[in-house]
């Protein structure tokens, strides 16, 4: 008898995969960081024109913004190209940090809608969830 055991099948498809040239890569999905809200909506000129077009599962686009003068961390949130808001001071540190790491970061809209009326204005709303997509 032999003491030598069969090797797992999963493991020996993978390897004869990697030896024909395949590319295995590390992670399949993007990975979920973290859910916040559009900061700065209210001072956008176009909002209005924009915001009825945004739905839940729209894609939107992060940027940074290290060059602005309120905040160096700035991350900026754009809806087909135009510019909607920020993420928020409070949640854009590390955020920031994986962006100028050169890690590629977006949003999908989770929540949108408008709050109560205070002294007839309305609070428009967009919550959104952050990914990483590292491929």
């Amino acid at each position: 008898m032999s003491n030598i055991q069969k090797p797992d099948t999963e493991i020996t498809d993978i390897i004869g995969f990697i030896q024909k040239g395949g590319n295995v890569k590390p992670f399949l999905k993007d990975i979920f960081l973290i859910t916040v809200h559009v900061a700065g909506l209210d001072y956008i000129d176009n909002i209005d024109e924009i915001f009825p077009k945004i739905k839940v599962g729209d894609k939107l686009g992060l940027f940074r913004e290290a060059a602005n003068e309120y905040d160096k961390h700035a991350i900026l949130v754009k809806y087909h190209g135009e510019k909607i808001g920020y993420v928020p001071k409070k949640d854009n540190y590390v955020l920031s940090k994986l962006m100028d790491g050169g890690k590629h970061l977006y949003g999908v809209v989770d929540s949108i809608g408008v709050d109560e009326v205070y002294e007839n204005h309305q609070f428009k709303f967009i919550n959104f969830k952050i990914f990483l997509n590292d491929c």
